[in-house]
């Protein structure tokens, strides 16, 4: 054990994070790319976010912009007519008349009007805001499940797409951001347009003051969100093992083992130190851009000072009335917020510029980078099925999980794969699914390569059981139902597949039937066994209509009983249909037409149980060992270690 990792419960703080990254075996983090650092990119990504938006939403987009006008628009007004309220009151006052209530209350109930109207317009801009937001999201979410349908599987095994896929899911909220920025900036643009055109009327040397000012505010506010930008694209995989832990300490399923090796107090503290870490590095940025804030903001603040301090030298000095100076005072105030406002929109678009353009590049390349689906339609059934000469490698591998393998598979056989863990059983059964595609080789049905036919359709064809079976928190009619989507409201389809798979007694025998929710974390639902939902999973393959049957031990939770029904019925189960099953049970497999060795990602044996038994090899031999096991003199035979 490394120094230090004993005091590891004792003071999680003190262990590396680096330590924690390795063990958790997380990839190093992307590199920040190179962003332009001008607003060239803004109109495109701008382009791009009210597209989405707009295909979301268009009358919400519509109403939304309408209100920031209006809210701008009005804003102006209540200046204009608030400044003629104000110089009645000064003239009158001038003079020596004390003017009656009735004289200025058409001017003040316009004020007031406008307020009103104003603070209206404020609130339905919320609630229009609100139901935009959810809908963009919605929308934006949709499209990343559209990609993950699409991209070949492999792309799961690649860290990058991971961590490309965690940012585009935390960036569904960007292109409202970047909207929302367009609407604050044209309804700023509006307020500011009428404040210039008091002020020109005013003091029209004021604006060219202010505006200069605010050109390193801008410059500030690009580079704060380069820096955020930055620190999202740095972060993404330490986010995405904080969030493995997190679920690890929360979720039912590894809750058993969890507690019972008591792994809360580890896991947490990892979680901890990697949380740390993100602090830490957010801190930094955000020191970073509050450093930027402050040399930004220090010109227009000065300018706003020599504005203010050239408004009151014209006013003492009579030049400039006090109702004008009043009303150009409270402009210029008002400018420099808006400024500022403007500025910060500006920069908060730009900000979300950089998480649009990561985000509307993993929805354009994801599907390009991991290949496409073939043009032919797939035949509804086949003669025969080749692998011919086919090799593969994960992304993330060194070396190949197949290596020059070649078979045949004729309709209505039943053939076996069988071999020790890691011999590439599994990884032949995703091939022959098109989950993957091979890098060299071809598998074909009748001499047309996978690659070539429509996958959907292909998926279509074929019924597969992995042996890591998904447990859907759906209903048992769901559950067995995905097998034929067009079948999922068949009960008596669905109960006849359950029935094959001997489901049916205990799915019946639930509360609401086939209709239970199959989790407890949902009312009046009930779980299952481990031996129980391998019996759904076989009936969700039981209900599909498909030629092609892949079963990738489909027993390893049975009892040997059950296993030894299955078995014993799967041609009558499968009549007329082709079976590929995946075992390690040796003894399972002896029915088969041809069984496959595999070793180390080659084929190395094949024949029928009576030949691979006569021929004394690998088979032979881990067929003896495992039948020995159940004999009487199993302990005595040196080469069993129970």
């Amino acid at each position: 054990m490394p120094a230090g990792r004993s005091h590891y419960f004792t003071n999680a703080r003190s262990i590396a994070a680096g330590d924690l990254l390795e063990g958790l075996m997380v990839s190093e983090p992307e590199p920040t790319p190179d962003r332009p650092k001008s607003l060239k990119l803004l109109p495109r990504i701008t382009a791009e976010a009210l597209r989405m938006v707009w295909a979301a939403s268009p009358r919400m987009l519509i109403a939304s912009i309408a209100l920031k006008l209006i809210n701008g628009a009005g804003l102006a007004a209540a200046l204009i007519f608030g400044r003629d309220l104000i110089g009645s009151v000064l003239t009158a006052d001038t003079a020596g008349s004390t003017p009656g209530i009735g004289a200025v209350a058409p001017q003040l109930a316009t004020v007031v009007g406008i307020i009103a109207v104003l603070g209206l317009v404020t609130a339905a801009g919320r609630e229009v805001r609100e139901i935009l937001s959810e809908t963009t999201a919605r929308h934006a979410k949709q499209a990343i499940i559209d990609v993950a349908r699409r991209v070949e599987l492999s792309a799961y095994e690649t860290p990058s797409f991971h961590d490309r896929l965690v940012r585009a899911a935390s960036g569904e909220h960007r292109p409202i951001q970047m909207v929302d920025g367009l609407i604050g900036t044209i309804g700023a643009i509006a307020s500011i347009a009428g404040i210039v055109v008091a002020l020109l009327a005013i003091q029209p040397w004021l604006v060219p003051l202010l505006f200069l000012a605010g050109l390193p505010l801008l410059l500030g506010v690009m580079k704060a969100g380069q820096a955020m930008f930055g620190f999202h694209m740095r972060m993404t995989t330490v986010a995405r093992a904080r969030s493995y832990l997190y679920r690890l300490l929360t979720e039912k399923d590894p809750a058993k083992e969890v507690r019972a090796f008591g792994l809360g107090e580890y896991l947490s503290a990892r979680h901890t130190v990697l949380y740390d870490q993100h602090m830490t590095e957010l801190r930094k940025t955000t020191r970073k851009r509050f450093r930027i804030a402050v040399f930004s903001t220090f010109g227009l603040s000065v300018a706003l000072g020599a504005g203010m301090g050239g408004l009151l030298a014209l006013a003492l000095s009579g030049r400039l009335e006090m109702a004008e100076t009043a009303t150009a005072a409270g402009a210029l105030l008002i400018l420099g917020e808006r400024i500022m406002t403007t500025v910060g929109s500006i920069g908060d678009m730009y900000e979300a510029g950089l998480f649009v353009e990561d985000f509307t590049t993993f929805l354009a390349t994801a599907p390009q980078t991991h290949g496409s689906s073939g043009s032919q339609p797939a035949p509804a059934n086949f003669d025969r099925i080749t692998v011919d000469n086919v090799t593969f490698t994960y992304p993330a591998a060194g070396t190949p999980a197949l290596h020059g393998v070649s078979l045949e598979i004729k309709a209505g056989q039943v053939i076996a794969l069988v071999g020790e863990n890691g011999s590439g059983k599994t990884t032949l059964a995703k091939l022959l699914s098109r989950l993957y595609l091979p890098k060299t080789g071809v598998i074909a049905w009748d001499g047309v390569d996978i690659a070539e036919l429509d996958a959907t359709q292909l998926h279509r064809r074929i019924a597969v059981i992995f042996q890591d079976f998904a447990r859907y928190d759906l209903t048992a009619r769901e559950n067995i139902g995905l097998g034929a989507v067009e079948q999922i409201d068949d009960l008596e389809a669905i109960a006849a597949a359950a029935s094959h798979a001997g489901a049916d007694r205990y799915l019946a025998e639930l509360p609401s039937g086939y209709d239970t929710i199959l989790s407890p974390e949902y009312d009046g639902g009930r779980d299952l066994s481990v031996g129980q939902w391998q019996r759904v999973a076989l009936a969700r393959a039981f209900i599909r209509d498909a030629p092609l049957i892949i079963l990738d031990e489909p027993t390893a939770s049975l009892d040997p009983r059950a296993e030894h029904d299955l078995f014993s019925r799967i041609r009558t189960l499968y009549k007329g249909r082709t079976v590929l099953l995946i075992s390690h049970r040796y003894n399972t497999v002896r029915d088969a037409d041809h069984i496959h060795v595999l070793a180390n990602g080659r084929i190395i044996e094949h024949g029928n149980h009576e030949q691979l038994m006569a021929s004394g090899g690998v088979y032979a031999e881990l067929f003896t060992l495992q039948a020995a096991a159940y004999t009487d003199d199993a302990r005595s035979d040196p080469r069993i270690r129970l």
